[in-house]
């Protein structure tokens, strides 16, 4: 069916209100529904989406149309999916360009399994610890000398090829169009750009792209077109339309080759060498988005599945694990005892995490042992639920590991991390206005699931590649210049990634797609998400964005994945709603606690559910930054 396209934003308008009442009336429906709302808990001011068929939310208004604009054409998942990343990689370029990575799980009905794809570039061959440090160069988030593979558009049209229905020319047409005839600037994208005007001096083609010719910066509003990205969208239109006789998925092939094998990535390769980046075109032309066993594990019925340990991912399920053994629900939401039992097992995830993950085309992680559920009760039996924990100790996963039962690398034992001293991280490294991150979640009628992190790229670090509009990948920042440790920097290696999309069923059946940017902070945020839907149901239903907006906590109990890798030991943000009574108990316990301000923990959670009782599709957004859900 072709939907004319000047219904289209009469259809989202309505497709967005199906559920939309008031908050006031969505209480009256609740009817007989007891509502334990905590103290610190304010009234939502976003309405209910739901609807029959379809949702989709994602960290932008238009990328969230373009979603539902496929959907509503009868395209899939995964065709709104890629459609999503691709535009959300022209308007989005604060959080995320097509130059970035894009990591992705998809549920695929036919299939009836979770797959990942890992949409994460590598280094170059050239690229190794004994090449950087004998020129004294680090890996410092700007610039060339932390550049990898761009990975995000293999990522898009791998999911495309193999589980779309549709051509790059369609799931393109609206990204295309953005780049070529312009689209509106907001504000955040608008404050990133005059945040690196220092760094655009170094790199004209930075400026050129994101500056209007007499120099000058666009205003929020103002329309910005991008002519050289349209560019090489079009020649990727060009390469399928070439291969069209050989069919759909050949063609959407073709497409990609173009970009990494043929003229866009022989552009890319010459400007980088002429910078003196240790790059060739067969690192381009080898690299490919990694399909690959997603890991996962069952917390009370819900089976959540993450990208394996290559990413940070299995640390939610390792607290997941640790946190099945004890009785969250009894201790209420946001109080002390939950609060400091969930930052507790948290620490422990991210002293494994720290240790035991990287690339595991280069390293043996315990992944066995570190998901069982012997090792989780091991783990939780030593959080002190009077005292915060000031130690950074690994486990020992081997134990419990049938094939890994020896670790050669760093190892964490430090007994007491708060007398370290030195700077503490960021857990937002990227934070405020200048870069951060994506999250594009998607379900359709047929109840397939797509749900991406996409990220990198950025307007604040990325140089523009020439002539390709391509602001080249900085994810380097995340290896570690160190040969003791897992997640070093190798030739071909990619970094171990904090981008960390979820898909979870329940009892078999598709339940939720649940991601969000926020870096270091992503499986915290992800982690106090989804115990806020499936251990408080009758608290926000059915209006998944009060789940998202109820106020939040963060530790920095780790090494920051971000170069220098600085620690955080013991150190807990505490946003403002929650209670003074709640505060000062955290700090008699011996956290760190620091207060911040109301909905101002970097995240911007974005969601999509199946309703279990009803089978609608509900969305949610989280409205500390401009996310955006709709459904049908």
């Amino acid at each position: 069916m072709r939907t004319n396209a000047v219904l289209f934003p009469f259809a989202a308008i309505v497709a967005v209100c199906i559920l939309c009442v008031t908050s006031r009336d969505a209480a009256a429906q609740k009817g007989s529904i007891v509502r334990a709302r905590e103290a610190s808990d304010q009234p939502t001011h976003r309405p209910p989406v739901g609807g029959r068929n379809g949702g989709a939310s994602a960290g932008h208004p238009l990328t969230t149309a373009a979603a539902f604009e496929i959907l509503l054409k009868d395209g899939n998942a995964f065709d709104a999916g890629a459609a999503a990343m691709l535009v959300g990689g022209v308007v989005e370029q604060d959080l995320y360009s097509l130059g970035g990575e894009g990591l992705v799980l998809v549920y695929p009905q036919s299939e009836r399994k979770v797959t990942s794809v890992v949409g994460q570039g590598w280094a170059p061959k050239g690229a190794t610890i004994d090449w950087y440090t004998a020129r004294h160069k680090n890996l410092d988030g700007e610039g060339l000398d932390p550049a990898v593979i761009p990975g995000a558009i293999h990522a898009a049209l791998t999911v495309l090829e193999k589980w779309g229905t549709m051509s790059f020319e369609q799931v393109s047409a609206r990204a295309v169009e953005y780049a070529r005839d312009g689209f509106p600037l907001r504000p955040r994208t608008a404050a990133a750009i005059d945040g690196n005007l220092e760094f655009f001096k170094k790199w004209p083609d930075n400026q050129r792209y994101w500056l209007k010719p007499d120099g000058s910066m666009y205003k929020p509003g103002e329309t910005i077109k991008l002519p050289s990205l349209a560019r090489t969208l079009t020649l990727m239109v060009e390469a399928e339309r070439a291969a069209a006789s050989k069919g759909r998925a050949a063609g959407v092939v073709a497409a990609r080759d173009r970009f990494y094998k043929g003229d866009i990535a022989r552009e890319m390769v010459a400007f980088l060498k002429q910078h003196q980046a240790p790059f060739e075109l067969d690192d381009f032309a080898e690299f490919f988005a990694k399909i690959e066993e997603p890991a996962t594990t069952n917390y009370r019925g819900y089976q959540v599945y993450k990208h394996s340990f290559g990413s940070q991912g299995p640390v939610l399920l390792e607290t997941l694990n640790i946190l099945e053994n004890f009785d969250l629900k009894s201790m209420k939401r946001n109080s002390a005892d939950y609060i400091h039992t969930i930052i507790e097992a948290l620490k422990l995830g991210y002293a494994d995490r720290d240790t035991y993950y990287g690339d595991p085309a280069f390293v043996k992680t315990p992944g066995e042992g570190l998901l069982s559920k012997a090792y989780a009760k091991q783990r939780a039996a030593l959080i002190d639920p009077k005292h915060a924990s000031h130690g950074f100790i690994a486990g020992n996963p081997m134990a419990f590991d049938s094939k890994v039962k020896e670790w050669t690398y760093w190892a964490a034992n430090i007994a007491d991390g708060t007398k370290s001293g030195g700077r503490v991280p960021n857990a937002e490294p990227i934070r405020g206005t200048l870069k951060d991150t994506t999250h594009i979640s998607v379900i359709d009628k047929e109840g397939n699931i797509f749900d991406a992190t996409p990220s990198g790229g950025w307007i604040g670090g990325a140089v523009i590649l020439g002539n390709t509009g391509i602001g080249m990948s900085v994810r380097g920042e995340q290896f570690w210049l160190d040969p003791t440790r897992a997640a070093q920097l190798r030739p071909r290696s990619r970094p171990r990634y904090t981008l960390t999309p979820s898909i979870v069923l329940r009892d078999g059946q598709p339940f939720m797609a649940i991601g969000t940017p926020g870096g270091d902070n992503q499986d915290q945020t992800i982690l106090q998400t989804f115990l806020n839907v499936v251990e408080f149901w009758n608290d926000w239903y059915p209006n998944l964005h009060e789940a998202f907006e109820w106020p939040r906590v963060q530790t920095l109990h780790f090494f920051g994945s971000f170069w220098p890798h600085d620690a955080g030991f013991n150190r807990l943000n505490v946003e403002a709603p929650i209670s003074d009574e709640v505060f000062k108990e955290l700090q008699a316990r011996g956290h760190n606690a620091n207060r911040v301000r109301t909905q101002s923990i970097s995240s911007c959670a974005t969601a999509v559910l199946i309703d279990p009782a009803s089978g609608n599709r509900i969305a949610g957004a989280d409205p500390r930054r401009d996310c955006y859900a709709m459904a049908y």
